[in-house]
């Protein structure tokens, strides 16, 4: 396309010209301008396509060069006419500059230093062409330089300069790295040259000459840049660091300067020009600055050298390492036979030295029976002929036969040299032997082995052979299924289990498989089979079967055992609670209930007629309850006296309050146990799924408040969950049955509160109190607890255990420092305890386990225990003062606050109650 812009331009110029030099000299500035806007357009082209981002400073040269025509068309700028840089000049130095940026990103070098090197060559080709050119070509047409303006004179040498540079630079690349892209872009350089020197020669541009030698140039250069912008930029071939064609052509242009300068200015006595001097000096500094760069190239070279020389080295010691850390023995043998490099393994195998190895002949490690397989291997080996992998013996030093499998391979790199891998098949050579004896030895271990053995095809599934055992295990004789397929034999049900478990038969898989027996009854087997090839090279498949009935069975109550209650046969909580977590995540709000069963007053039958008769009662409740419940609903066992029930779809006529009412009903009927008949009533709570989102654990929670709601309402009735069901009193009733079971526990536990003597700030013991860590409510203070003990009559174990651990844990102390060897604790006693005819036994027994001496031990008793029985108090405390213990009055000033009664009791400190003082 810029060849036929061209052509028109010239055509237009011939048709509409008036033929003068300064009109074809316009015309050819069109032409140029016409096709540097193409080569603009291929640049940019080039640059959204091209992943590498140095041809943006392409895009940005040949903007620059379109910019000087478009200034040189448009009349702005006179050639050498002006003072200063025009701005055409400005934008030709940028076409300058960035091309230069674009070579020098294009430089392949390892380091800066050899980029640098690369740069001042190119600068020292460019000195001594420009001092030749100068002196051969331009001179003589100027002839007198200092008539010029000196704008002039640096125009008519620095165009040529940056051409010859931007060239010189592209020449030395070549060398390294040649592509289409970089010759035509050296030919733009060239050609720009040849039409800037031509150019400078005629100062009155433009004349004939300079017309048409310049302009021919320029159009050349400019359509090669064209070309650049559209061809391959890779390098198609790749020279390695051609130094010396370098140096020759460096050394060549510039000993041909220097002698054209020594000529001409020592010899001839030519007047030296200021231009001359300029370049004379740039080109000695040059060829000193290469010197220096020259040395820092080499410098940086050989410390890379040394860099590599022990890279080199450590990469050696690695692969020996790792040669040595193969799993297998490496040996390399040269042509000869000789063993060049062997590796650790190698020496132990055959057990000798490694000194023993290198350097010796591959077969004298071997047996000598193996060495004329070994020499005849290695002429197939030489010959490329295809050969197995041969086994070899080794007779060790010590008298031991090792058998070696080798595996030689012939490197590409180094085909002089082999490669040999040896194995130990020591094991397999052996096994192989001994499954010789065992093949003989299978007949007996097939036919009476201990479990069921079936031989089949692997296609067909038929029958080939069957051990006694798995004859007898389906009651036929062997006859009988030898020729049958085993898929008659399996259970239709288990037909599809039989084909994964032979797919996968090499990872061991197993099924469990149902076979039918002569008689038509069913046994349970777990199935293995293997996969064998005959001699004759059928595949077979050998099943091992074994007799899992009785195994099947026990899981089989082991799984119901783990989620039913083994006395009712109902399922337990654990089942319960799964079942109603699944069914509440799917069921609509409202249509789930759960009912909490408590039998009132269990306990005093269990404690009076004993435990039987109380197994009896919840067996006989079971069966009541199993007789209400729909069979599509679930009655469960939830632990001891309680039963829970889940109702599904209650919306409609199936109302939880009548289900509830049947079920107590049902309940009180009189039952007839060991010959008595008992009245059993019954405190059942509901709650329904009311919202969406409840929880397993709130279904369960609100029935059971709802449940101690109906026994705090005086029992044998049906409460509804509703927000009040946890109300003061059903939490009492609750607090009351949950603290027996806390003691059960051990929930019930000591806090020590220490006693300090104020006025010397020593620790003279603890004050012990008691909390309940409820797994559900938290920590629980005492008076949320203690009256509900002494009420319900379980005060006397809740302090004999507080007083147990207490003395446990002062034993620990006093053991673990000497610092607490005085140490006292102070333990609460009630009014139930201190009239307890066992507190002093209790009390004794407690100190004994404990180790603690009773003079470490503080008793407290309430001012109101001691007088509500003034007699019964006296003697009780003599008898614990006659532990040795301690005894102090508490709260004193809450009763009657006599020192007159104190003087009857034993006591040695009092604690004075805050109510008693403040009005003082």
């Amino acid at each position: 396309m810029a060849t036929a812009l061209l052509g028109v331009v010239f055509a237009a110029g011939h048709l509409f010209g008036d033929g003068s030099m300064a009109d074809w000299d316009r015309w050819v500035d069109i032409g140029l301008l016409l096709v540097d806007v193409v080569a603009l357009y291929g640049a940019l082209r080039r640059r959204r396509v091209e992943p590498s981002a140095h041809w943006r400073w392409v895009v940005v040269g040949v903007l620059g060069l379109t910019a000087s025509q478009i200034f040189l068309v448009a009349g702005v700028g006179d050639w050498l006419g002006s003072q200063v840089f025009s701005p055409p000049d400005l934008a030709m130095f940028v076409w300058f500059g960035a091309m230069v940026r674009f070579l020098v990103l294009h430089m392949r070098a390892q380091d800066h230093w050899t980029r640098l090197v690369h740069l001042v060559e190119s600068a020292m080709v460019t000195a001594a062409i420009l001092f030749i050119v100068w002196e051969t070509l331009l001179l003589p047409a100027v002839v007198d330089p200092s008539a010029m303006s000196l704008n002039a004179q640096i125009l008519i040498v620095l165009y040529p300069a940056l051409d010859i540079f931007g060239a010189s630079v592209l020449a030395l690349l070549l060398l390294v790295d040649r592509s289409p892209a970089r010759w035509l872009l050296f030919a733009t350089f060239v050609f720009n040259a040849v039409g800037d020197i031509a150019a400078g020669m005629s100062p009155s541009y433009p004349t004939n000459v300079a017309l048409w030698v310049a302009s021919p140039a320029w159009t050349v250069a400019a359509l090669a840049l064209v070309a650049a912008t559209s061809a391959p930029a890779g390098a198609g071939v790749t020279a390695a660091r051609p130094r010396a064609i370098r140096l020759f052509i460096v050394s060549v242009l510039m000993a041909a300067a220097v002698w054209l300068a020594t000529f001409r200015y020592v010899i001839g006595d030519t007047p030296t020009t200021v231009v001359s001097i300029v370049l004379g000096v740039a080109a000695g500094a040059l060829w000193s600055t290469g010197r220096v760069a020259d040395f820092l190239q080499s410098r940086s070279f050989a410390d890379q050298l040394s860099s590599n020389i022990v890279e080199l080295e450590r990469t050696q010691e690695e692969l020996r390492a790792l040669l040595d850390d193969l799993p297998e023995a490496v040996v390399v043998i040269d042509r000869s036979g000789r063993i060049h490099e062997a590796n650790r393994l190698v020496a132990e195998l055959i057990g000798r030295a490694p000194d023993d190895v290198l350097g010796h002949y591959f077969v004298d490690l071997f047996s000598p029976s193996d060495r004329q397989h070994i020499v005849d291997l290695w002429r197939q080996m030489r010959a490329a002929a295809l050969m197995s992998n041969p086994t070899f013996t080794v007779v060790r030093p010590d008298g031991s036969v090792v058998y070696l499998e080798g595996d030689a391979n012939l490197p590409i790199r180094d085909p002089e040299r082999v490669v040999v891998a040896l194995r130990n098949v020591t094991d397999r050579i052996r096994q192989t032997q001994a499954l010789e004896v065992a093949r003989e030895r299978f007949e007996l271990v097939f036919d009476r082995a201990p479990i069921g053995m079936a031989v089949t095809t692997f296609d067909e599934a038929t029958v080939v052979e069957v051990n006694r055992r798995f004859a007898q295990m389906l009651g036929y004789t062997a006859d009988e299924l030898v020729g049958r397929c085993i898929n008659d034999f399996i259970h239709a049900d288990d037909n599809a289990r039989v084909p994964p478990v032979r797919e996968r038969a090499h990872l061991g898989a197993t099924a469990e498989v149902r076979f039918i027996c002569k008689d038509g009854s069913v046994v349970w087997t777990r199935l293995l089979v293997s996969i064998m090839v005959d001699t004759d090279g059928t595949e077979l498949v050998v099943g091992h079967v074994e007799d899992v009935t009785e195994q099947r069975h026990s899981a089989e109550w082991m799984e119901w055992a783990a989620t039913h209650d083994g006395l009712t046969g109902l399922p337990n909580r654990f089942r319960f609670l799964d079942t109603l977590g699944t069914l509440l995540a799917a069921a609509p709000v409202g249509s789930v209930a759960v009912l909490f069963i408590d039998l009132d007053n269990f306990k005093v039958i269990n404690d009076s007629l004993g435990h039987e008769a109380g197994d009896q009662l919840l067996m006989a409740m079971s069966e009541r309850l199993r007789a209400v419940v729909r069979d599509r609903d679930m009655l469960g066992r939830f632990g001891g006296d309680e039963f829970i029930v889940l109702l599904r779809d209650v919306s409609g006529a199936h109302d939880p309050r009548e289900i509830a009412e049947r079920l107590r009903q049902e309940i009180a009927h009189p039952v007839q146990i060991e010959g008595a008949e008992l009245y059993v009533t019954a405190s059942i709570g509901i709650t329904i799924n009311d919202r969406e989102g409840i929880t397993t654990t709130e279904m369960m929670r609100d029935a059971d408040a709802a449940m101690y709601r109906a026994k705090a309402r005086g029992r044998d009735r049906v409460e509804l969950y509703s927000p009040g069901s946890h109300d003061a009193s059903v939490l009492n009733l609750r607090t009351s049955n949950e603290l027996r079971r806390g003691l059960e526990r051990g929930e019930i536990v000591p806090y020590y509160q220490p006693v300090v003597q104020l006025d010397t700030g020593q620790l003279m013991g603890f004050e012990v109190l008691a909390r309940w860590r409820h797994p559900d409510r938290g920590l629980i203070g005492p008076d949320q607890f203690l009256p509900m003990a002494e009420e319900t009559g379980q005060i006397s174990d809740l302090g004999s255990a507080v007083l147990r651990a207490s003395l446990a844990q002062l034993g620990q102390w006093r053991n673990h420092s000497g610092r607490f060897a005085d140490l006292s604790i102070s333990v609460n006693v009630s009014v139930r305890q201190l009239m307890s005819t066992v507190l002093v036994d209790v009390v004794s027994d407690a100190l004994a386990e404990s180790g603690v001496s009773a003079a470490a031990l503080w008793l407290e008793i309430t001012e109101t225990a001691l007088m509500a029985d003034v007699k019964a108090a006296t003697v009780a405390l003599r008898e614990l003062r006659s532990l040795g213990l301690h005894l102090a009055v508490d709260d004193f000033g809450t009763g009657y606050s006599s020192l007159t009664y104190l003087k009857r009791f034993p006591v040695e400190a009092i604690k004075v109650d805050r109510s008693f003082v403040n009005g003082l």
